[in-house]
């Protein structure tokens, strides 16, 4: 499918920078006598979300996320339930839901695809937490721990991340959690607590390999609160994909009611402070429309 006027929203900083060559790309792309571009640069956070809306308002019949996990997750939120598909040039560090889609990491590659009509448009599913979304995996525990130290560091490729993962052991606390769903109820302290609407997360990494963005469930992990040598077996059972110890729970559902002592978690590889201590958790079938290839 050919897109004639297709919005840009840029974060010029993610990637160390990669945001303003993208920019340079775009305009030595895209024909401007075939298709009218636009181009919004962000300032700062909910700049996405806003440019997304005034966009769709001008009848964009494309927005092009160019950013990270975070910029990513505001334009996604904005095209909730809109006509208007969603393309991504990943220029973050994780990357989490263009590795499941199967965009390409290369940012050129990825603009020449959409130019070159490379990609078809589907329906997936997103998640939403209270009355924020989310789209790739949303994470309470451990895994919100390390995403909060990474966030603070300056040093953010793989290497900055397993620094994190590392220092997080010393400052980690399990935190108390009560969960209601159709598949299970649990009350108790756990190590982790993570809800994947896709297989993957930043760099590739997966928790969840079976779970899809268009099946109507989410893939869930519990781990209880155990031993950090049991902790580290299991994870390697997520690496081999395996179940290796019964403090892991695996279980689907599309709904959700989480009672926690959780201060922050962990949404799209982003850092949230929590405003209630009641979460509802909920799936919203086919509600996005997004280029995949």
């Amino acid at each position: 499918m050919k897109f004639k006027n297709i919005h840009f929203i840029i974060n010029p900083i993610s990637g160390k920078g990669k945001g303003k060559e993208v920019i340079r790309k775009i305009y030595s792309l895209f024909p401007k006598e075939n298709i009218k571009i636009k181009i919004k640069i962000t300032q700062k956070k909910q700049d996405a979300f806003d440019f997304t809306i005034q966009s769709v308002h001008e009848n964009a019949d494309l927005i092009v996320s160019c950013g990270g996990d975070g910029t990513l997750n505001e334009v996604a939120s904005a095209l909730i339930n809109q006509e208007v598909p969603l393309a991504i040039v990943p220029i973050g560090s994780g990357n989490g839901l263009a590795r499941h889609l199967n965009i390409s990491l290369n940012e050129e590659q990825a603009l020449q695809n959409i130019l070159n009509s490379k990609y078809n448009i589907e329906k997936i599913d997103c998640g939403k937490i209270n009355d924020t979304y989310f789209f790739s995996n949303a994470g309470l525990g451990f895994d919100a721990t390390v995403v909060k130290i990474y966030s603070q560091q300056k040093q953010r490729q793989f290497v900055g991340y397993l620094k994190c993962l590392f220092f997080s052991i010393f400052k980690y606390e399990p935190i108390k959690i009560s969960v209601n769903s159709k598949s299970i109820n649990y009350t108790g302290k756990i190590m982790m607590l993570n809800i994947s609407n896709s297989n993957c997360m930043g760099y590739g990494f997966s928790i969840s390999p079976k779970a899809s963005l268009q099946d109507g469930e989410f893939d869930i992990n519990l781990v209880e609160k155990c031993s950090w040598a049991m902790f580290s077996w299991i994870g390697i059972s997520f690496l081999l994909n395996k179940k290796l110890s019964k403090k892991r729970r695996q279980f689907n559902s599309s709904q959700l009611t989480i009672e926690t002592s959780a201060k922050y978690m962990q949404i799209d590889g982003e850092y949230h402070i929590l405003n209630s201590k009641r979460l509802q958790i909920s799936l919203i079938p086919n509600s996005l429309n997004v280029l995949v290839n």
